[in-house]
């Protein structure tokens, strides 16, 4: 039986022989570096970077000048959102051959990545100097001048492109990427039909707003149109949402109604946080005010954004003379073709306070349960257009009849603009 003296010693012996000679180890996997490369490549892209990194590493201990096998080292910590290791391997590159197209390449997706703009833009600038009519480097400046927000310098170099190669595909979609992020302003309009299943008339609602682009955050003044129980309402309102720090941002609202079917006043605020992972963490408040009493209501997201997918849960808190009332919505958002295609799903459940969808002459707060699923879906038909439809059920608590309940069917469509 083999003593655990004698385990220890072979395995002592073992990292002796590794730790004396590495090079004469691993010269057995790599005898043909070449066909090394290939395998780490690969691996590299069949997702097992740790793996490709091992097996590029053991190729540069017999071929340290293997440049090709560095910048494959840097391009999967580039994948794995290492920046720095990343740049650290191709500056060891760019320094003994400082016009290594496939290292400025790799340097410029790095840092476009990394989101240093300025460092693309500048390893941009060295690569076009080198290779000034090569195609594939023009695509990766002018991608670099769009992301450091040069859009008139990308245009420039997308012009060059197209003498050089007309009707390029990855040209073209770069330039409607460029078209559509100078679009500044953002026009909406909507219209909504609710239709009970007893006791209520069917209601309609609709709005139109205006979002615009500053260099502080997002700004949308909104509209908002009530008919319902033979009377009309107007409510005007503001959304601001302020960038605040790297990672960081807010949102604000504060609205005015002189109608009953809209509380008379409303605010709220949220500060959000992205996290690593793909989160975002959010917490907040808002508060209606009513004829006769207000109510506060504290609430927050986590957010979860996994490949082509969004989740979000957001809980509703509402403290009362009577104890806290709680409600949950959860969304599920399926992304396409891009930010402007998509499909949801919503729903949600609890106790919150009613904001006017029954109309009540007392001006009082009251605290209703419901349950809701829906599902909406945005479709862009152009760069500048785009329409939306959603569909709702729900169940909700009757607020002059506690203990007796209505479904709620709702249709919503509307039409977008960008410019």
């Amino acid at each position: 039986m083999i003593q655990n003296s004698q385990i220890k010693t072979a395995i002592s012996l073992f990292l002796f022989i590794i730790l004396l000679n590495p090079v004469q180890v691993f010269s057995q996997e790599v005898e043909n570096v070449d066909t090394a490369f290939e395998e780490a490549r690969q691996l590299a892209f069949d997702g097992e970077r740790e793996e490709a990194r091992k097996l590029a590493y053991a190729i540069l201990e017999i071929a340290p000048d293997y440049h090709d096998v560095r910048i494959l080292i840097a391009r999967t910590y580039s994948w794995d959102a290492q920046y720095d290791r990343s740049r650290k391997e191709l500056a060891h590159v760019l320094e003994d051959t400082p016009d290594h197209r496939d290292a400025l390449l790799a340097s410029i997706d790095n840092e476009i990545w990394a989101e240093n703009p300025q460092e693309a833009v500048e390893f941009a600038t060295m690569a076009t100097r080198y290779y000034p009519v090569d195609v594939p480097v023009l695509l990766k400046s002018a991608n670099a001048h769009h992301a450091a927000e040069m859009d008139r310098e990308a245009a420039r170099i997308l012009n060059r492109i197209d003498q050089i190669s007309p009707s390029n595909s990855e040209a073209y979609a770069l330039r409607r990427s460029i078209r559509v992020s100078s679009q500044n302003y953002t026009l909406t309009g909507s219209y909504t039909y609710d239709h009970y299943s007893e006791v209520f008339s069917p209601a309609q609602k609709g709005h139109i707003q205006l979002s615009g682009r500053t260099p502080i955050g997002s700004v949308i003044g909104r509209l908002n149109y009530g008919n319902r129980f033979d009377t009309i309402g107007f409510q005007p309102e503001i959304d601001f949402y302020p960038s605040i720090a790297d990672g960081w941002y807010g949102y604000m609202n504060i609205g005015y109604a002189n109608s009953s079917i809209f509380p008379e006043f409303r605010t709220g605020a949220e500060l959000h946080k992205r996290m690593s992972n793909g989160f975002e963490l959010s917490i907040g408040f808002r508060y209606l005010k009513f004829q006769n009493s207000d109510v506060l209501i504290y609430t927050g997201t986590i957010t979860k954004y996994q490949g082509n997918w969004l989740f979000t849960l957001r809980p509703y808190i509402t403290p009362s003379s009577v104890g806290n009332s709680r409600s949950i919505n959860l969304l599920a958002r399926r992304y396409f073709a891009g930010p402007d295609d998509y499909i949801t799903f919503r729903g949600g459940f609890g106790f919150s306070p009613e904001e006017r969808r029954f109309q009540d002459v007392s001006g009082d707060v009251f605290f209703t349960e419901s349950q809701f699923f829906g599902i909406d879906g945005f479709k862009s038909l152009s760069i500048n257009l785009a329409l939306f439809l959603s569909f709702d059920a729900a169940r909700q608590e009757l607020s002059f009849s506690p203990g007796d309940f209505t479904e709620i069917y709702t249709l919503n469509g509307g039409i977008q603009l960008k410019f």
